[in-house]
């Protein structure tokens, strides 16, 4: 296949593929009156390339500096701007830079900003624990669509659309929290759980009870809105329909700080009625009182492993190991349990 020193343009790529422009355009769109041999001798053809339709910045192959997207559901959970500040500094001792995208929770508006943010950037980290962010993608940017850009998934819904995955093990540890709990006396535990995120770390929970002889009833856990106001909305109900319970774990710290102060305004005294423990090992955890007790996940680690994945996939060298990494948790004892 011929090469193109200087950056590609979709004339080059029309040129090597023998195809019109306007027949490069519609293979990389996905869109119609294109067979199904010309879309793949097209897709190949940028490919080999290395064309991006209207990269606003030099890519890695013209010797400028790789732009990441990373696209987050909700800004104003504090997880994402830590996970964004880890991956901006891992990202920018690389020479790159990182491009953040909120898509929020309307579906149309997500879908116009990730066909724009497409075009900026040579890859994207996904999350996903509330939406289905791939199927929100534009087809140009999907693997075996269009051109493709590549996907890294960061503890979300996999795909087959995917390059690779970067998992959070919340067996282990969910499994050591609930065990912390059960060690210092506490036999009566509670959920708290989000009413749009993965239910994994419910079944969890009540896995976990069950194999332990502990009491689990439908009584024992609630889903409510992953706020900060969802949290004290959950501490409030599940006090009242499980008067008895003496812990209780919470989907994220953000939940829990909120479930600490629904506790209070029933007068309920944290840890000694009942123990806390969050998810995500946030740094607003140090700054309430009691100070929360969580399941921390390495947000630098998630991002080196993130950043290594792209490096590897954008230059070729990527194994089948790198299809998939995995990050653990750690129990960080606190004040509330």
């Amino acid at each position: 296949m011929a090469t193109i020193k200087r950056r590609a343009t979709i004339i080059d790529v029309a040129r090597v593929a023998g195809v019109s422009r306007q027949t490069v355009t519609r293979a990389l769109n996905g869109l119609p009156d294109v067979s199904p041999a010309t879309r793949a001798r097209v897709v190949d053809t940028a490919r080999s390339l290395r064309y991006r339709p209207n990269r606003a910045a030099q890519g890695l192959v013209h010797g400028g500096g790789v732009t990441v997207g990373l696209v987050v559901e909700d800004l104003r959970n504090p997880y994402f701007p830590e996970l964004a500040s880890a991956l901006s500094r891992i990202a920018t001792d690389r020479g790159w830079s990182l491009v953040l995208c909120d898509i929020g929770a309307e579906e149309g508006r997500a879908r116009l900003s990730l066909a724009a943010l497409v075009h900026r950037v040579d890859a994207l980290l996904l999350t996903g624990c509330r939406t289905d962010t791939v199927a929100l993608l534009p087809p140009e940017a999907l693997r075996g669509v269009g051109l493709g850009i590549p996907l890294v998934m960061l503890d979300g819904e996999e795909s087959p659309h995917l390059d690779a995955v970067v998992r959070i093990d919340n067996r282990t540890g969910v499994y050591a929290a609930l065990s912390h709990l059960r060690d210092i006396g506490r036999r009566r535990i509670g959920f708290i759980g989000s009413l749009l995120g993965s239910s994994l770390r419910n079944d969890l929970y009540r896995s976990f009870l069950t194999e332990n002889g502990l009491e689990w009833s439908e009584q024992s856990q609630v889903v409510v809105e992953e706020t900060h106001q969802g949290g004290i909305d959950g501490a409030e109900q599940l006090i009242a329909q499980y008067p008895e319970m003496d812990a209780v774990l919470v989907y994220n710290d953000v939940m829990a700080i909120g479930a600490l102060k629904g506790f209070q305004h029933t007068k309920v005294e944290v840890p000694a009625r009942i123990a806390v423990i969050g998810f995500d090992g946030l740094d607003i955890g140090s700054l309430v009182s009691p100070e929360l007790t969580t399941l921390s996940i390495d947000k630098s680690e998630i991002a080196r492993h993130a950043i290594e994945l792209v490096s590897n996939i954008l230059d070729g060298t990527a194994t089948p190991d790198d299809g998939s990494r995995e990050v653990g948790l750690s129990l960080i004892l606190r004040g509330s349990a």
